[in-house]
């Protein structure tokens, strides 16, 4: 399945021909086997430090970050999705989902920060920690900026000058790409990290801006799906392109795309924020026993000689 460069058209843009089997579309796109590569060199080359040093790395995880993660990863960018992105609008917004919401989840479950922790000298382990008290950094990795972040990313990508930008450039789509991969992290490592703990507080914010996510969530999609007039009507004008759904109703099936998933991507991070709420919760408990228990100990301790003394009065 080749690519025709279509005449007159702005800089990058290429049109695709009718595909035969569209969902077995395979276009090969250097800057994502780059990213591949160097994700899978990386993780395996941390996993077999750790065993030169004696220690265990689980399984699971490996399998997750190279089977669902790093292949969710080649088919979002080399499948269809990648394949048919600058010749169908419902093609692109499914990369732009894919590469924000589900590979970073799926790498993420294979914990590479965790990794990254565990082969770490105690020196940089100390400027990491140093590092996490920063408020602002705190802010950034909390459940409550990710959970703002969805809806704002998806809705400044579709209708600023983003979208078209990286339709007409390769640089600039290979740059969205990238970004769209390292904001996913932002959301799901402190979703997944076991190290990465916050406050009963936070978790309880975070849970109510993800409801409040689901009702923002839709706003994006609403408009996609009910707008009458074509994004990017140049470009998709100078494609020709003969085959496959008009313009305005691939549009529309974008729209459709953007606003289902969206509200059905949430439904497992509002799981997991309920989970970790209680976590939090109990373990506050916990805290708050123990120093209560501390507490009645020293109490006990300062209380008056004459109160303590068991020796009988004469």
């Amino acid at each position: 399945m080749g690519s025709v460069r279509v005449f007159g058209a702005s800089p990058g843009v290429t049109a695709l021909s009718a595909p035969s089997h569209p969902w077995a579309a395979f276009h090969l796109d250097p800057v994502a086997c780059a990213l591949i590569g160097i994700a899978a060199v990386g993780y395996a080359g941390g996993v077999f430090r750790l065993a030169g040093r004696g220690e265990s790395w689980p399984v699971r995880r490996t399998v997750m970050f190279f089977g669902p993660g790093l292949l969710s990863l080649l088919w979002f960018t080399m499948g269809w999705s990648g394949a048919y992105a600058h010749s169908l609008f419902s093609a692109y917004i499914v990369q732009v989902l894919g590469l924000f919401m589900v590979t970073p989840v799926f790498l993420a479950c294979g914990r590479p920060v965790e990794l990254a922790r565990a082969l770490a000298s105690d020196r940089s382990r100390r400027t990491g920690n140093r590092l996490a008290r920063v408020p602002l950094l705190r802010g950034v990795v909390s459940p409550v900026f990710g959970a703002l972040l969805v809806p704002v990313t998806t809705s400044v990508i579709v209708f600023s000058g983003i979208f078209g930008a990286s339709l007409r450039s390769h640089l600039i789509y290979h740059i969205l790409q990238v970004t769209l991969l390292a904001l996913g992290f932002l959301v799901a490592v402190p979703l997944i990290e076991e190290s990465a703990r916050v406050t009963g507080i936070a978790a309880a914010a975070a849970l109510f801006i993800s409801f409040l996510e689901l009702l923002l969530d839709s706003i994006p999609g609403g408009v996609l799906t009910f707008r009458t007039h074509v994004l990017a009507p140049v470009y998709y004008l100078a494609l020709h392109r003969s085959w496959g759904p008009a313009p305005l109703a691939d549009q529309h099936t974008a729209g459709a795309i953007l606003w289902g998933v969206g509200e059905v991507a949430d439904l497992p991070f509002i799981a997991v924020l309920m989970v970790r709420w209680m976590r939090a919760d109990e373990r506050e408990a916990r805290e708050a026993d123990r120093l209560l228990d501390e507490a009645e100990g020293g109490a006990t301790l300062m209380r008056p000689w004459w109160e303590t003394d068991r020796r009988p009065s004469r």
